[in-house]
């Protein structure tokens, strides 16, 4: 699963880095493709101006020859108009290619000649005014520079048409350049996108059939459980009654016949009595806990745990006093949990660790306090790392364990020492287990042998 989840997670991750790429990209291709389109615009634009120059010129030279012919003042208006004609346009050129050295200097040589030109057509139009000779001289430069400003014109226009094919081919390059990449990159992120979904299909394929397995799973747990539930219902009464049965008898054959038996017989007598006894505490045992595997009915509510304890030492007040032991309790705080399993988890570890004490040395209980991350506690799943837990420490100074059984002590029916050093069904660890279990806790052991037991338990704040 997780390797699958980690192919999705880098499916996307790709296609998000491809789409970053393919906008990044597309940006700088449409912003080229807009840089070369407006540098194709701007070579027309000279080559519109230096067009209108060489107009003005024609206007001027028509309007002089008219002039000069029928001396009528109309056709004098270019002439008026021309100058500030041409330095307009001389302006709006020398600006458009400043950053062209070549073109420039060619600029300043043609307004030369123009300017040239114009004082030529103002000789002839006042000698025409002043009924002079006109002067062929000056007809005649006039003509050699109206050549040498074409000449000039037309190697100012073809320089421009030589950037505009330049520009243009660029201009085609960029946009054939930026059709190829965009389809190329469009083509692979459909891939990767459709290849992340159907690995998002097929993993939602697998969950669902996981699903229906576990729901099924559950049903059959769910019969088992009812199953159990039965067998915990005629064992407690048709496991109990024949156990009475034998207690009765086995008492009333004591009273009756107590005297005319001999030790043998008396001895087989307590031994009857006894294994009863034990059976009657091993079923009860495994009815507590069959009980607890049954959820169905428990309802959760705030415990103080401060109370639960001081109820616990309350129900084994007579054997503290026995055992002579030192209980230390620390101030506990409210826990949400079940009342009744609570006090039967104290309980068990109280008595666990009133049960086992050492013969050198008074028995000394602590129960202490702390609140803690779940990063502390070994084994948790990470989605449980954050929350916070009551720890609580159930720790005493009796004989211990070694570390092997810190596991095997909470398994069912466990033992580490035989019936005759200390009484137990070896239920009672696995009931502890089984309660915080319920209550979405942990609960550990540490022991050395020789040196006391510490059991530690983790409740959930929330």
């Amino acid at each position: 699963m997780k390797k699958s989840l980690r192919l999705i997670f880098w499916s996307f991750a790709v296609c998000v880095v491809l789409l970053a790429i393919l906008s990044w990209t597309s940006y700088q291709k449409i912003k080229d493709s807009t840089s070369y389109a407006t540098s194709v615009e701007h070579t027309h634009e000279v080559m519109r101006k230096s067009e209108e120059l060489i107009s003005i010129l024609k206007d001027f030279e028509t309007g002089q020859r008219g002039y000069l012919l029928t001396k009528e003042k109309v056709f004098l208006e270019p002439y008026y108009r021309a100058e500030s004609q041409i330095n307009n346009v001389y302006r709006t050129l020398h600006y458009q290619i400043r950053d062209n050295p070549l073109q420039a200097k060619r600029l300043d040589t043609l307004r030369n000649a123009i300017l040239q030109k114009l004082r030529l057509l103002r000789i002839n139009i006042k000698q025409s005014d002043g009924n002079q000779i006109f002067d062929k001289e000056s007809f005649l430069l006039g003509k050699k520079e109206m050549d040498k400003i074409r000449v000039i014109v037309n190697q100012f226009q073809a320089t421009e048409r030589q950037l505009l094919a330049e520009r243009k081919a660029l201009k085609d390059k960029t946009d054939n350049q930026t059709t190829s990449t965009l389809l190329m990159l469009s083509i692979f992120s459909f891939v990767l996108l459709f290849v992340s979904f159907l690995l998002i299909f097929l993993e939602l394929q697998r969950r669902l059939k996981f699903q229906h397995q576990l729901e099924n799973k559950i049903d059959e747990l769910n019969r088992s459980n009812a199953d159990l539930e039965q067998f915990a219902y005629v064992s407690s009464h048709d496991l109990q009654e024949p156990l009475r049965k034998i207690r009765a008898f086995s008492d009333r054959m004591i009273r009756k016949h107590a005297e005319s038996l001999n030790e043998d017989g008396k001895e087989t007598l307590d031994k009857i009595t006894y294994s009863a006894e034990r059976m009657q505490t091993l079923i009860n045992d495994l009815l507590d806990f069959s009980r607890l595997v049954n959820r169905k009915e428990v309802s959760f509510q705030e415990v103080n745990l401060q109370e639960t304890i001081e109820r616990v030492i309350n129900d084994l007040s007579l054997k503290i006093e026995e055992k002579k032991a030192q209980l230390n309790v620390e101030k506990l705080p409210y826990i949400w949990g079940v009342s009744f399993q609570l006090n039967q988890l104290f309980l068990n570890l109280v008595s666990n660790a009133l049960k086992f004490t050492a013969a050198d040395r008074g028995p000394v209980i602590s129960i202490i306090y702390s609140l803690v991350k779940g990063s502390e506690i070994k084994g948790i799943e990470k989605i449980r790392r954050e929350l916070d837990y009551h720890k609580i420490t159930v720790s005493d100074n009796g004989i211990g364990f070694e570390e092997e059984y810190a596991e095997k002590i909470f398994v069912i029916f466990q033992r580490l020492h035989g019936r005759g050093h200390y009484e137990g069904t070896g239920v009672g660890l696995a009931i502890c287990r089984r309660i915080m279990t319920n209550h979405n806790g942990f609960i550990f052991a540490e022991s050395k042998l020789g040196e006391g037991a510490r059991f530690i338990l983790y409740f959930p704040t929330k």
